[in-house]
């Protein structure tokens, strides 16, 4: 069945194959010819050839696009030897043709057998209790304790990921652990209870202390040679570790040597604190022998507390519950039955108190009263049980598996409200505030959050939820489809690709720049620059232009290349309303003659300093305010002049009209004279 079905996929990726894809210009990745063997949950294997050395056997691991793998593990583990991991050879974003589109390639070095336990539901050759110290925890312990020293995790240990690396299957070592986010591929069974119980995408990298738990989940499995819960669901395993607890769920009635009892119930000890770590490992491979744990079980109730058709005997078993029915959880919480339930069964006063107080302050707050019903019952499963993720309204989150869960809601196109509601109403605060021991990596990521809801609350160009998406998530590629499928993840490599893509734009308006790019480079640059993408939104397109131009002017500046001579263009097409800026029309004939010849050698700092000449912007200002000046003065004489004329004319018919009534006066009397003297003659 198994081979059947190795044989369908092998045949649907050869269907599909292309032509070969070439990574760091010195690996050949054969897309038509699949290595099933090596394939992972979620990326497929190819053989990998090394142009160096063509007698090097290696594989590469093909990653989904829309799951953002761990650029940052890749970054620290290339080129790592230890016995116990695969080496990790070269990685990197190369065009791969079957996808049509760049993605992320990882090479590793090809296991020489087979993987040692095909599926969960497979059976293989146990290792016995003599041989499981030698060749797989004396191996495993010391991949821990290599990855520990460089501040990662591998969170991918389990049997299906473990591989014969010779052909006499004697060294084992784990595969890859890059190509999803951390936890992604781990079967619910090699994951502890608080990780088992975050949706998968968000489980985040953990500490080393999930690492020896998946551990001790695969020595288990190792030494019976088989699954021991293979025939429960993941909601089944999860329900019986927390009622049983790890150890009891998964080794059972098994018999066990007592040196390994030891260590399992080291390694599967439920509560984090108490579980074992690389020291108490290090005393027992020396032969130290330490007393057994035994697991302390939660409380059990007096009576149970009916939810939803069940009864619950404890607070961790009841939180899940209600978390997985979110608004059937509301009403029994706010009408006080939970508290009482605390007080009387579970004989818990302090707790039930505190609870208490939650659903007071909820229900005679003044804000929105589903939305103070939601926090509340957020606060009261962190209350129950402290440990589990942060879960709101179905949705469970370690903090640090917010980012990877955020990511993969982009990039699927999927419904992104409800993480966005998290942020904005300080969810994982109330987290936080629940730890009783301070932490430096939870303060670090309580002011992250407290610094994504700041940028939530602003709406321009290098915010939102796009600069939340890149603060939370160092290594994701820029979304931006301005960019195609280039695969853009440090700030060096944006200013090339949109040069590429300045070669293939069809829309001569659109500027080189949305959202997602700048809230790209307001998350990768190294210093701030918030106010300069404020200005990407202004409202004048010609200061907008400006502060872009600014923008990529720095990064061209200290990070190269020098010569973007596409993306130029490109912005030189949009620039002319700066060039209208002038008022001088000898500036305009200028600019438009130099323009051209900047733009032929690709620098956006000579268009930057052209454009935002100081000393020419002065200038133009002051003959302008010059030219003004003198323009009124030569109004104001031209009204004066007219203003004189007016007054010359009125004074003329003034005079003109005195002289005519004196004229008038004297003619009559002369006339009356003259008729005076005839008649006296």
């Amino acid at each position: 069945m198994a081979e059947a079905e190795d044989a369908r996929t092998e045949t649907q990726a050869a269907k599909t194959a292309g032509p070969p894809g070439v990574l760091r210009d010195r690996f050949t990745i054969r897309s038509n010819q699949p290595l099933p063997d090596l394939f992972t949950p979620n990326a497929e294997a190819y053989v990998a050839e090394d142009k160096r050395d063509p007698n090097r056997s290696l594989y590469a691991l093909i990653c989904r696009p829309d799951l953002p793998p761990r650029v940052t593990v890749m970054r620290a583990l290339k080129g790592v030897l230890s016995p116990g991991i695969v080496q990790l050879v070269e990685w990197g974003a190369m065009n791969w043709a079957p996808a049509g589109r760049q993605c992320m390639t990882v090479v590793y070095e090809r296991p020489a057998g087979k993987r040692l336990m095909a599926n969960l539901r497979s059976e293989f050759r146990r290792i016995d209790e003599y041989d499981i110290q030698r060749r797989v925890v004396e191996p495993m312990v010391s991949a821990i304790k290599e990855l520990t020293s460089r501040g990662i995790t591998h969170r991918a240990i389990r049997a299906t990921n473990l591989f014969y690396m010779d052909g006499a299957g004697e060294r084992l070592a784990l595969g890859d652990c890059v190509s999803t986010p951390a936890g992604f591929d781990q079967p619910l069974v090699f994951e502890t209870i608080e990780s088992g119980m975050a949706n998968p995408v968000a489980r985040g990298s953990g500490t080393y202390s999930d690492d020896l738990y998946s551990l001790g989940v695969m020595l288990i499995f190792l030494f019976l040679g088989r699954n021991p819960v293979a025939h429960l669901d993941d909601e089944a395993i999860l329900k019986q570790k927390i009622q049983q607890g790890s150890y009891g769920t998964l080794v059972g009635d098994e018999r066990l040597p007592l040196a390994l009892i030891e260590l399992l119930r080291g390694l599967l000890c439920d509560d984090p604190d108490q579980r074992w770590d690389i020291e108490s490992l290090d005393l027992w491979l020396s032969g130290r022998r330490l007393s057994p744990l035994q697991s302390r079980m939660e409380k059990r109730a007096a009576r149970g507390f009916p939810f939803n058709g069940k009864e619950y005997f404890n607070c961790r078993e009841l939180a899940q519950a209600m978390a997985k029915n979110w608004e059937a959880a509301i009403p029994p919480v706010l009408e006080g039955k939970l508290e009482l339930w605390l007080r009387r069964a579970v004989e818990d006063k302090e707790r039930a108190q505190v609870i208490a107080d939650v659903v007071r302050m909820a229900l005679t707050g003044t804000t929105d009263k589903k939305v103070a019903a939601d926090l509340m019952l957020c606060k009261v499963l962190i209350l129950l049980d402290p440990p589990a993720p942060i879960r709101y309204k179905g949705f469970n989150a370690m903090p640090d598996g917010f980012g990877s869960a955020l990511a993969a809601v982009v990039a699927q196109k999927a419904d992104n409200r409800l993480l966005v509601e998290i942020i904005l109403r300080a969810v994982p605060s109330l987290w936080f505030e629940a730890r009783k021991a301070y932490l430096p990596d939870n303060s670090l990521m309580e002011g992250n959050f407290k610094e994504l809801k700041a940028y939530l609350g602003q709406t321009g160009m290098g915010f939102g939820l796009e600069r939340c998406l890149y603060e939370l998530n160092d290594a994701l590629p820029c979304q931006s489809s301005l960019l195609g499928e280039d695969y853009v993840v440090e700030l060096k490599e944006l200013l090339p690709a949109l040069n590429a893509a300045a070669a293939r734009r069809s829309d001569t308006k659109q500027v080189p720049v949305d959202r997602h790019i700048a809230a790209f480079m307001g998350a990768r640059a190294r210093s701030d620059i918030d106010r300069n993408l404020q200005g990407l939104s202004d409202p004048e397109p010609s200061k907008a232009l400006m502060a872009l131009l600014n923008l990529y002017a720095v990064f061209q500046y200290r990070l190269g290349p020098e010569s973007l001579p596409n993306l130029t263009a490109w912005l030189g097409a949009l620039a002319q309303p700066i060039v209208n800026s002038f008022h001088s029309r000898d500036r305009r004939k200028e600019l438009d003659k130099e323009l051209p010849k900047i733009i032929r050698r690709g620098s956006i700092v000579e268009i930057y300093n052209l454009l935002d000449n100081a000393e020419a912007k002065d200038k133009d200002v002051n003959e302008f305010a010059w030219a003004q000046a003198q323009y009124q003065a030569a109004e104001e004489e031209i009204k004066r002049v007219k203003t004189d004329s007016e007054e010359r004319a009125d004074e003329a018919e003034r005079v003109g009209k005195q002289t005519a009534a004196m004229i008038g006066i004297l003619i009559a009397f002369v006339t009356t004279t003259f008729v005076v003297i005839s008649k006296v003659w």
